[in-house]
C-alpha cells in the first residue's frame, strides 16, 4: 500500500554555474584575455578579478542574511554607493544607456553659418564654421574627433561658360585642423555625385606637433584661388568636405602656442565663381538661409540594430546547462532569435557614479557569459571618470581599464574588480561592450548579459572575497567513513593578501566552536584546502561551520560575513529518523537557490520546504545531493539510507541530471515496496518538468511514472479538450500527511 501525491511547481530557477573564470572547474572553453590568451591570463593581467559560484546549500542561521553578500562577499565593511539589479527603472537603475555601434554610424553635419572669428572688415557678420562648442572640451569651441562633414551645392557651369573658358574658383577661408592627421577637402563632381575629383586639401603647416593654423590674413592659404577650367561648360557639385580622425582635437588637446585648434576646424566666406575673370556667382554668407548649400547630417548604415535591453529571464540557449537566469537582465540579443547576431557591436553605459573622495574602490558585478571562441564573440569593460557629470558621458573619454578583450564560457558569475587606477576625479561611469570580432565558425549564443552591478568604497582596508570548488564541498551524507576523509577547497582572495585561513566548525548547535587550520593548495594560489572536522564527526551529527581569514595588514573577516549568526552545515544522517521511529526526508535535487518572495534575497528550494515543515511542527532530515559533474546524473540516497523514514519529499529543477535517474527509481521502488497495510509510505515529488524528463526524455524505463506514481504525462501541447488526461485516483483514497494509520508519523490533529 501506498500513498504518493505527484505536485509540480513553477518557479524555481537556477542561480549559478558550476563553470569557474579562473582556477579547476573552467567551462568547455576557456575565458581568455586576447591577445594575451588563455584562463590564467585574466588573473595575471587583472589579479583581483574572480568569479565565485554560489554556494549549493545555502547560508542557514539569520533569515535576514542577505545571500548576494553571504555567498560571495566583497566585505561587510565596503560602502556600496551605487547598486544596480534591472529589477525596475528607479534609482541606480535608471539612466542606463545602450549604443548600437555596428556598422556605419549615425555623424552629425557641423557646416552652419555662425559669427565667430569674423576679424577682417570685408567678412560682414557671418561665415560658414566646422565647429561647434562645447563646455565639456579641452578647448570649448572647435572640432572633435571621427568628424565627417560636408558641405555641397550645386552648379551650372554649362550655363555660365563654353569649352575653353577660364573658370576661377576662389573664397576666403581661415583653418585650425591637426597636421597630417585632419583634413580639408575641396572636392568637385561632374556626374551628380557618383565619382568625386579632389582638387585641393588643407591641414596645419609646421614641421612639428599638430602644426600651425591659418587665419584669414594668411598670405599663402587665407584666399584660395582655384584653377577649374577643365570643368568648363559642365554641371557641377561642389564640396568642401572636412574629416578628423581618432585623436588629438579641440576635443581632448590641451591648446598649444601654436593655437593648433583655436576655434577649428575650417572657416569659409565670399565663396566666388569667375569665367574669363567675370564675377559667375557669389556667397558672401550674409544672405538669410543656406543659399542652396546642403549640409545634412549622414544616417547610420549597415547597423544590426542589436542593442541592450531589459530582459525577463532570458533564454541561455543551452539546453542541460545548470542555469536559469532569475529576474531582469541587460541583454544585448536579437528580438528574433535570442542570440547575437554577424556584426553586432553593443555597448551598454552607466549613469554618472559619484565617487568624490574615495581612496579605494571596487567593482562588482553578475554576468552569464556564453562567448565561446567559434562565435567571434568578445566582450569587455571600459571606464571613463571626470569631475563634470555632464561630461563624462562621452562614449570617447572612456579607457579599457584592463587592456584586451575576453571570450569564453558559456558560465554565469560573479566579478569583483579594484579600480584605484580611476581614483582622483569626482564622478565615474561604466562602460560594458559586446560585440562580434571575427565570423562565426558556429552559431552564435547570448554573449554577455548582465544581472546586477554595484561600486563600492571598501571602508579601513580592502575586502576579502570568497568562492567554493563546487565538487569540493562538504555534503550530507549516511557514510561515516566518507565524511571522515572528505576534504573541501575554498577560494580566498585579499589584494592585501591572506596571511591566514581557518574553518571554525561546531557539533552542539554552535555552543562550542573547534579550530581547523586551512593550508594553501600551492604557495601563491588563492585555493586553500579545508581538512574534514573529522574529531566531530559522527553518526547522527549535525556540523556547523564557517571561515574565518586575516589579511597581511591584520584584518581579520568571515564567511559567510555576519558568522556565526549564519552559518553552512552538512549532516552525518540519520539524525531524526530511526528504524523504530521513522522520520521525514527531504531530498533535495534541484540543487540551486531560489529567490525569495520579493527576489532579492536567495534560498535554496529546500529552506521552503523546512519553513513548511518548522510551521507544522515536524521533524525532518534534510540529505542535499551532489551537484552532478558534467554529464552524470547525481543520484538521491540509497535503500540503506531511505530505512530510517517512512515519508519522503523530494524536489527537483527542470534540467535532466537533476531528475529521477533509474538508480532513484530502483531504490524508491523498493522503498515503496516495504509499506504494508496500515504501514503505508508516503512520497511528495515536486519540481520542474520531472515527468517531461521522465517521460519524453526517455527516463521511463521502470514504469516508475505510470504505476508507481500513479500519473499520466501530457506534453507540452495537446489538440484540444478530448485531448487532455483527467486527475487519476490515488489506490487506496488517502490524504498525504493527514491519514492516520496508528504508525505513520504524520498524523492528522
Amino acid at each position: 500500500m501506498r500513498d504518493i501525491i505527484v505536485a509540480a511547481l513553477a518557479g524555481f530557477v537556477l542561480l549559478m554555474s558550476p563553470f569557474a573564470i579562473a582556477g579547476p572547474g573552467a567551462g568547455p572553453d576557456p575565458p581568455g584575455r586576447s591577445p594575451l590568451g588563455a584562463v590564467d591570463q585574466w588573473t595575471a593581467a587583472c589579479p583581483f578579478r574572480s568569479t565565485h559560484p554560489d554556494d549549493l546549500f545555502g547560508v542557514r542561521g539569520d533569515p535576514y542574511s542577505d545571500a548576494r553578500d553571504a555567498y560571495r562577499t566583497a566585505g561587510d565593511d565596503t560602502l556600496w554607493i551605487f547598486d544596480a539589479d534591472f529589477e525596475d527603472l528607479s534609482g541606480d537603475n535608471a539612466g542606463w544607456l545602450s549604443f548600437d555601434m555596428s556598422g556605419t554610424l549615425a555623424r552629425v553635419n557641423y557646416w552652419h553659418k555662425d559669427t565667430i572669428r569674423l576679424t577682417e572688415p570685408y567678412l560682414g557678420d557671418s561665415a560658414w564654421w566646422c565647429g561647434t562648442s562645447n563646455g565639456c572640451w579641452y578647448q570649448p569651441r572647435g572640432y572633435g574627433n571621427d568628424w565627417l562633414c560636408v558641405l555641397e551645392r550645386d552648379f551650372p557651369l554649362s550655363e555660365w561658360s563654353a569649352p575653353g573658358d577660364t573658370v576661377r574658383l576662389e573664397w576666403d577661408q581661415r583653418y585650425a585642423m591637426e597636421r597630417n592627421y585632419d583634413y580639408g577637402h575641396v572636392d568637385v563632381s561632374a556626374d551628380d555625385g557618383s565619382t568625386w575629383t579632389t582638387v585641393a586639401s588643407y591641414a596645419n603647416t609646421g614641421f612639428i606637433g599638430a602644426g600651425n593654423p591659418a587665419d584669414w590674413n594668411d598670405p599663402v592659404h587665407g584666399h584660395p584661388r582655384l584653377a577649374l577650367d577643365a570643368f568648363a561648360d559642365q554641371d557641377v557639385r561642389l564640396r568642401f568636405r572636412f574629416e578628423s580622425d581618432g585623436a588629438c582635437s579641440s576635443k581632448d588637446s590641451d591648446d598649444n602656442p601654436q593655437h593648433s585648434f583655436l576655434d577649428g576646424a575650417w572657416q569659409l566666406d565670399n565663396i566666388r565663381w569667375t569665367v574669363n575673370g567675370a564675377p559667375a556667382w557669389i556667397d558672401d554668407c550674409e544672405v538669410p538661409g543656406d543659399n542652396g548649400w546642403i549640409h545634412e547630417d549622414i544616417p547610420a548604415t549597415g547597423q544590426t540594430g542589436v542593442v541592450f535591453r531589459r530582459v525577463y529571464e532570458p533564454d541561455i540557449l543551452r539546453p542541460g546547462c545548470s542555469f536559469t537566469a532569475n529576474g531582469w537582465w541587460m541583454a544585448a540579443l536579437d528580438s528574433l532569435t535570442g542570440r547575437m547576431v554577424d556584426g553586432q557591436d553593443s555597448w551598454l553605459v552607466s549613469p554618472p557614479i559619484e565617487v568624490a573622495g574615495a581612496e579605494h574602490l571596487l567593482g562588482e558585478w553578475r554576468a552569464w557569459i556564453d562567448c565561446p571562441r567559434p562565435t567571434g564573440d568578445v566582450w569587455d569593460l571600459w571606464l571613463a571618470t571626470g569631475n563634470d557629470p555632464e561630461c563624462i558621458w562621452e562614449l570617447g573619454e572612456f579607457v579599457d581599464e584592463c587592456p584586451g578583450w575576453w571570450y569564453g564560457g558559456p558560465q554565469a558569475g560573479s566579478w569583483i574588480d579594484e579600480w584605484d587606477a580611476f581614483l582622483g576625479d569626482d564622478w565615474l561611469m561604466v562602460l560594458w561592450k559586446l560585440w562580434n570580432s571575427a565570423p562565426a565558425d558556429e552559431p552564435h549564443t547570448t554573449g554577455f548579459m548582465l544581472d546586477y552591478m554595484r561600486v563600492g568604497i571598501p571602508i579601513g582596508s580592502y575586502p576579502t572575497s570568497w568562492g567554493y570548488d563546487t565538487w569540493r564541498q562538504f555534503h550530507d551524507t549516511f557514510d561515516l567513513a566518507g565524511a571522515l576523509t572528505e576534504t573541501a577547497r575554498i577560494q580566498i582572495q585579499d589584494l592585501d593578501g591572506i596571511a591566514q585561513a581557518y574553518m571554525l566548525a561546531s557539533n552542539d548547535a554552535g555552543a562550542t566552536w573547534v579550530s581547523y587550520e586551512l593550508s594553501r593548495e600551492l604557495p601563491q594560489s588563492t585555493w586553500w584546502l579545508v581538512p574534514p572536522p573529522a574529531d566531530l564527526i559522527a553518526p547522527a551529527t549535525e556540523i556547523w561551520l564557517y571561515f574565518e581569514s586575516t589579511d597581511s595588514v591584520g584584518v581579520t573577516r568571515t564567511h559567510p560575513w555576519n558568522a556565526p549568526a549564519s552559518y553552512f552545515e552538512f549532516s552525518l544522517l540519520p539524525i531524526v529518523g530511526s528504524t523504530e521511529d521513522p522520520a521525514i526526508l527531504l531530498v533535495d535535487k534541484h540543487g540551486r537557490p531560489t529567490p525569495g518572495e520579493e527576489r532579492n534575497w536567495r534560498h535554496t528550494s529546500e529552506y521552503y520546504y523546512r519553513e513548511m515543515l518548522d510551521i507544522l511542527g515536524y521533524e525532518y532530515d534534510v540529505f542535499d545531493v551532489r551537484v552532478p559533474s558534467g554529464s552524470i546524473q547525481s543520484e538521491g540516497p540509497d535503500i540503506s539510507g531511505m530505512k530510517y523514514y517512512d515519508t519522503q519529499i523530494w524536489f527537483f529543477n527542470e534540467f535532466e541530471f537533476y531528475t529521477l535517474c533509474a538508480s532513484d527509481q530502483v531504490n524508491l521502488i523498493t522503498w515503496l515496496s516495504e509499506g504494508a497495510e496500515g504501514e503505508e509510505r508516503n512520497l511528495l515529488m515536486t519540481g520542474n518538468d520531472f515527468g517531461y524528463e521522465l517521460m519524453a526524455g526517455g527516463e521511463e524505463t521502470l514504469d516508475f511514472y505510470t504505476v508507481w506514481l500513479g500519473s499520466q504525462f501530457i506534453r507540452n501541447s495537446v489538440e484540444g479538450p478530448d485531448t487532455l488526461v483527467g486527475l487519476a485516483d490515488v489506490t487506496g483514497g488517502h490524504d498525504f500527511m493527514t491519514y492516520d494509520d496508528h504508525y505513520c508519523i504524520l498524523r492528522g490533529g
